[in-house]
Order: C-alpha cells, then sequence, then structure tokens
C-alpha cells in the first residue's frame, strides 16, 4: 500500500513540475517574448521629442506626430476622459490599431491584441502611451492624428486647444463620421458635451467652465 501511495505520489509531483514548467514559458512568452508582434522601435516614433512626420503601416501617407509638451492640457485631460481611458485602455486602442494590416486568424489576432497591450503597459510610460494614441488617432478625411485634427477643424495646433475643442476633438477618435462636425453639427456638440461632463467629474475643470465649454459653438 506504500509503494502505491509513494508512486502516486512521484507522479502528482512530475505532473505539478510539469505544469509549473509550461505555465513558466507561457507566462514568459506573453509578457516578454515580442518576436512574434509588430516593432515596438517603431511605435516610439509616435512619442517623439520634438515634432515629426514619419510613415505609418496603417496610412499611405506620412502623420505628423508631436511630442507630450505640444499636446494642450485640456486635450490631455480630454483624452482621457473620453470613454474612461485610462493607461489599460489606452495600451489596448493602440494595440489593435498594431494588426491593422496582418492576415492571422481572427483568434490568433485577439491573444496578440492582448499580449501587445501588456507589453504595451511596461514599455511606454503612461504619457507616452497617450501621447501615441493621439498621434495615431484616426479621424474623417483620412486625416490621422490630433495635429493634423486640430489644424482641420479649427485652423490651430493641438497645444493650443481650448476646453470645447479638445473636448470635440477627444469625442471624435472613437466615432469620427458619425459624430462628425461638418456633416453631423448635432451629434458632435452631444458628444462633445458627454466629454465634457466627463471632464468636470474628473475635477480637471469647474462647473463655471464646463458650463461655458457647452454654451459655446462647435466650430
Amino acid at each position: 500500500m506504500c509503494t502505491i501511495v509513494r508512486i502516486v505520489l512521484k507522479a502528482l509531483l512530475a505532473v505539478t513540475a510539469f505544469a509549473v514548467v509550461v505555465v513558466s514559458v507561457c507566462l514568459c512568452w506573453f509578457y516578454f517574448y515580442s518576436g512574434d508582434l509588430p516593432n515596438f522601435s517603431a511605435l516610439a516614433k509616435f512619442a517623439p521629442d520634438s515634432p515629426a512626420t514619419v510613415g505609418y503601416q496603417c496610412s499611405n501617407s506620412p502623420v505628423q506626430v508631436i511630442p507630450s509638451t505640444f499636446v494642450s492640457k485640456n486635450l490631455q485631460n480630454a483624452a482621457r476622459a473620453a470613454e474612461g481611458k485610462n493607461d489599460e485602455v489606452l495600451a489596448r486602442q493602440i494595440s489593435f490599431d498594431l494588426f491593422c494590416d496582418s492576415q492571422s486568424r481572427m483568434l490568433k489576432r485577439h491573444v496578440l491584441e492582448y499580449k501587445a497591450s501588456v507589453q504595451l503597459r511596461w514599455r511606454f510610460t503612461p504619457e507616452q502611451l497617450l501621447t501615441i494614441y493621439l498621434n495615431r488617432a484616426h479621424f474623417e478625411n483620412d486625416l490621422i492624428g490630433v495635429e493634423s485634427a486640430s489644424l482641420h477643424y479649427f485652423g490651430k495646433h493641438a497645444s493650443d486647444l481650448d476646453i470645447p475643442q479638445a473636448a470635440l476633438i477627444a469625442g471624435l477618435i472613437m466615432r469620427p463620421s458619425r459624430d462628425s462636425p461638418e456633416r453631423h453639427p448635432d451629434r458632435a456638440k452631444e458628444r462633445r458635451d458627454e466629454v465634457i461632463g466627463e471632464m468636470l467629474r474628473n475635477g480637471v475643470i469647474t462647473g463655471e467652465q464646463a458650463a461655458a465649454a457647452q454654451q459655446s459653438a462647435i466650430r
């Protein structure tokens, strides 16, 4: 009887040890191996130290990118208020875009997207993630990046946006065509005012600022 028990215990230990090895290998692949992911160094170009024009695999045209210091505080606050964008959400949104030209099967692509989002959070700072997200944001008329969108909609740089303008740009990112201020100004205003309301709830603007911003014209 004792012999059988020892055999069973040894078998259980062997299975446990094997399971630990398999789990460790899987975790290392998931958190540290990036050979099956897009090049993160190319992504770093979207968080530059100075304004630049860079190539973008999801567009045939070069993209204007700006550093975080060129993104107005209003726009930073509005972007985080829109859709409750914390660092995890930002990394997830960026990861979706990394595979825009991928031919992978749906399940594999979802796994790689999630894996990329996890690695993004420890490769880039929260400030860098927000900058990358804003510089890669898609708008209508094939516009990419908040600098191009700011110049198109308001004729000013992203560093100069006031509260309602920043809220409009941030609100457009998720649904640029549906909430277009050029084609659907009513929807655009409704969406902008939602973002302003979230900014107020987040404590980054006052009630007086929120009221004034919501009463302002779209453009």
